[in-house]
């Protein structure tokens, strides 16, 4: 990729006739073809080799920039582009475009003559390692794309906080007890990463907040319990029913020890408990008001109308109403996430490692009092009311 930049930028740079771009600019100009070059030879190492999306627009690429190395500005990279495609480099194998209800961003592939010049034939998908974001705490907008904010004291000292918990992990040996296959993982598993970022949604950091990243967040149910942290065994506990728990908890009202019971009953089976915590989170999250859970809803089973059953959701959380179409779904996460973090900051002070899943949290099993008093203590101090919290220890403990 040096080689090649070396050359690109030299062709680049012959076109200013009196005064040669520094050193230091011609340098930024070769990182930042460097970092394209270096993601379409990951894609063309792929199994299935695919192409990459790469803006071409001024404002979407700045919409961006909290993103990226300050020397990939909006310019910068679509003249890199420009001169790696007018080399012969790369190409555009699909022009973008933007309509009013629908749009495609540009797609690039390395040439043959890219291909043959990065010696792509001698390298293997396994041979990339994605490098950890650079922000920590991300803003989306409406249409779910990242998006440029300005700091305050607020997002500074959250960024701070989240660098005090990564620094743990970072720190920490997270594995479990057997390797993983193909099948303990979800489709957004993206290797060991250990990093959590916080996603705020719509523009406002009063919606969402949620920790991602890492990898235990992304394997399926079952290799939970087999997750180890610095060679020992874990447990999981999460807050049983926490959305409607909060509801319950704001109205005044006791919690039971299963929030959903309202809805179904104290011994429902679980695939009915699973379609009331479904069809509650998407009323609280409607934009609309209106939702089509319960899907693939079993009418003549239940012996009830899907259309009924959203009724008897409503009818158990009649504070529900008028919070359709609020975006109060996302004001719950938000409220969630800052528990979560509260909850994180205990442990990661006294030195141990806590690993998020959203309103649940993994620990070393010799903590697992410790965890369910804190989850408790937290709730209690946000809200006035102590929760019911489940406990899911090890199969290696039973």
């Amino acid at each position: 990729i040096d080689l090649l930049m070396d050359d690109v930028c030299a062709a680049w740079a012959a076109t200013f006739p009196r005064r040669k771009p520094s050193r230091v600019t011609e340098q930024k100009f070769i990182d930042c073809g460097s970092v394209i070059l270096a993601n379409l030879m990951r894609a063309k190492c792929n199994k299935w080799p695919t192409t990459i999306g790469m803006y071409r627009s001024n404002e979407a690429l700045d919409r961006e920039r909290r993103y990226r190395p300050e020397y990939i500005t909006a310019d910068r990279f679509t003249t890199v582009q420009d001169w790696l495609c007018k080399l012969g480099h790369i190409e555009m194998v699909k022009r973008g475009f933007n309509l009013p209800d629908h749009s495609q961003t540009s797609r690039f592939a390395l040439t043959e003559k890219g291909a043959s010049e990065l010696q792509a034939e001698d390298w293997t998908f396994g041979d990339f390692r994605v490098e950890r974001g650079k922000e920590p705490i991300r803003l989306k907008d409406k249409k779910d794309r990242l998006c440029g904010y300005d700091d305050t004291p607020d997002t500074m000292a959250m960024r701070a906080r989240l660098d005090e918990i990564n620094a743990k992990l970072d720190a920490t040996d997270i594995d479990t007890t057997r390797p993983l296959t193909i099948h303990d993982r979800k489709p957004e598993y993206r290797g060991r990463k250990v990093r959590l970022h916080r996603v705020f949604n719509r523009r406002n950091f009063d919606f969402g907040g949620r920790f991602h990243g890492g990898w235990w967040q992304n394997v399926k149910k079952h290799v939970r319990p087999k997750i180890t942290i610095d060679g020992q065994h874990t447990i999981e506990a999460d807050f049983r029913g926490f959305n409607p728990a909060v509801l319950l908890a704001e109205a005044g009202q006791p919690i039971p020890d299963d929030p959903y019971s309202l809805i179904v009953g104290a011994n429902a089976p679980d695939d009915l408990r699973d379609h009331a915590k479904a069809t509650l989170a998407a009323l609280l999250n409607s934009k609309t008001g209106t939702t089509e859970e319960p899907r693939d809803f079993d009418s003549t089973r239940w012996g009830i109308t899907a259309e009924d059953f959203r009724a008897k959701v409503l009818d158990a959380f009649p504070m529900v109403p008028t919070m359709l179409g609020t975006d109060n779904g996302l004001t719950l996460q938000r409220l969630e996430s800052d528990m979560a973090e509260a909850i994180m900051l205990h442990f990661v002070r006294q030195g141990h490692a806590i690993l998020p899943i959203h309103d649940a949290f993994i620990v070393q099993a010799h903590l697992e009092r410790e965890l369910v008093q804190v989850m408790k203590d937290t709730f209690k101090a946000r809200l006035g009311q102590v929760p019911h919290v489940k406990v899911t220890r090890s199969y290696a403990l039973r």
